[in-house]
């Protein structure tokens, strides 16, 4: 059995590939079961890295930072060798070698992973090993990563989702960029590393993404646009408006164009002029006028004649 200082334990690794890393209430029932037993079940999986010179945890990171955080509660009397801490021993040329044997330990013990650890795990092995996990530049190892991970293919077709979504996209604009660099299908094949059908399928999809994008924007505006038949009042210009305010007098225009009102006494003022019979002042005279027509009547047919001519005069 192999022991090691608690203390030289790098329990910061980037070997932890859990997406929140430790789960404390998992830490706290491994640190009490430690508490009344003196050990686990499993001991953790320590592992020298050469290149760097570090220890770092493969398997047991909940373990590891049990026995830390028991050490630090004064309520539990219990003594802690942290000097000679059991552990599996191993040792890797590299902290790349180091992840991907971490990448699933969890997969038959210890806390069960949850949504997102075998996403973290998957991109941690791009990470390290890109090439060593991908067929291609655009397109992920399935078959190696299940190995290395250790999960359903249902799980890895949830857990890679995204990551293949971007895989998908960067290798869909590939292919377009080179298309307006003017090279034929085969070439892009070839440069991209698929088939000349995928080629020709993801081209004829953009092609009909863009068209169905212009119709929709032509659309758009053309709803927009609002013919004045159909919307004389809000689609109204300055100058229409100008010209409906020339052509189309104001309230006030209309006022001063009306015509003036006739007098409702000039019936009244004709009739009297022909009824030759009438005696007496007209009620349309003046009182001067009154004065007058009573003196011509007093006069004989000879002076009236005359004073008419003059009065005429």
């Amino acid at each position: 059995m192999n022991t090691i200082a608690l203390s030289k334990i790098n329990l910061d690794a980037p070997t932890q590939l859990r997406a929140l890393g430790e789960d404390m209430t998992h830490v706290k029932d491994l640190a009490y079961s430690y508490a009344d037993t003196g050990t686990f079940t499993e001991l953790p999986w320590v592992a020298l890295i050469k290149e760097t010179g570090e220890y770092v945890p493969i398997d047991g990171f909940h373990r590891l930072n049990a026995i830390d955080w028991l050490t630090k509660q004064n309520e539990i009397p219990v003594e802690v060798d942290l000097e000679n801490v059991a552990i599996r021993y191993s040792e890797f040329e590299t902290m790349a070698e180091a992840i991907v044997a971490a990448a699933g330990v969890n997969a038959n013990h210890g806390l069960k992973r949850k949504k997102g650890d075998i996403q973290n795990a998957i991109r941690k092995l791009l990470e390290v090993d890109r090439i060593g996990f991908m067929k291609n530049k655009y397109q992920l190892d399935k078959k190696r990563i299940l190995e290395v991970v250790g999960c359903s293919d249902r799980v890895y077709e949830v857990e890679s989702k995204s990551i293949r979504a971007n895989l998908t996209a960067s290798r869909d604009q590939a292919i377009e960029d080179l298309d307006e660099q003017g090279l034929s299908h085969r070439e892009i094949a070839d440069r991209v590393g698929i088939t000349h059908t995928t080629v020709k399928r993801v081209l004829d999809e953009q092609c009909g993404t863009k068209t169905h994008s212009a119709e929709m924007f032509q659309s758009k505006n053309e709803q927009q646009e609002v013919s004045p038949e159909a919307n004389t009042n809000s689609d109204v210009t300055p100058d229409s408006t100008e010209e409906a305010t020339e052509e189309q007098p104001s309230v006030f225009a209309h006022i001063t164009e009306a015509s003036v009102a006739e007098c409702p006494w000039d019936d009244v003022e004709e009739d009297v002029e022909v009824q030759e019979d009438a005696t007496g002042p007209s009620f349309s005279e003046t009182h001067s006028q009154a004065r007058i027509r009573l003196f011509i009547e007093d006069l004989s047919e000879e002076d009236k004649a005359y004073a008419l001519k003059l009065l005429a005069v």
